[in-house]
């Protein structure tokens, strides 16, 4: 049986990294309470996370508008990523959304199925499961700010798109 954590909702989320270029970790985190969560995920989930989230959000806008709006004080401090030692490492990130609460669901699994069908249901999964409630407006900053700590990585090789070192990088076009 899986060991399920629930922020419902999150006083503040956010996915980003921290470190060097080149040696940065990954997180999502979320606070509530005073209790912080951070989960480890990779700099292409964090990628492919925000890309979804913004696609997302918007395919529910289209039947429920958004009315809410996050001030940019408020977002600077709550979508930034700070150092912490993860709980786990996220296999599997899953999406939903409670039109009744008007929250979005962002699911983090440990464990990710075998198979390409449905996630188990919780009684039958193991490993833990991160279940974080946020607002449209929490989500879609941590969606902007997890883009833009992608971006702020090391730059690509204009000839072969790998990322440059800082102390040299050795181009296969190149050769």
């Amino acid at each position: 049986m899986a060991e399920i954590i629930e922020f419902d909702p999150v006083d503040a989320i956010a996915a980003g990294a921290f470190g060097q270029p080149g040696q940065r970790t990954f997180l999502v985190q979320a606070r509530k309470d005073g209790a912080v969560l951070s989960v480890l995920v990779e700099k292409e989930q964090v990628r492919l996370l925000a890309a979804e989230l913004g696609a997302f959000l918007d395919r529910v806008a289209r039947d429920l508008p958004e009315t809410e709006a996050m001030d940019p004080v408020t977002e600077a401090r709550d979508a930034v990523v700070v150092e912490a030692v993860p709980l786990f490492r996220a296999r599997m990130i899953g999406l939903g959304f409670d039109p009744e609460r008007q929250l979005v669901l962002i699911e983090l699994r440990e464990q990710a199925d075998d198979d390409e069908g449905e996630p188990r249901a919780p009684e039958e999964a193991e490993g833990k499961i991160a279940r974080l409630y946020a607002t449209r407006a929490q989500v879609r900053a941590m969606a902007r700010w997890g883009a833009d700590s992608v971006e702020r990585g090391r730059p690509p090789c204009p000839l072969c798109q790998n990322p440059m070192d800082p102390a040299g990088h050795h181009c296969p076009r190149w050769n």
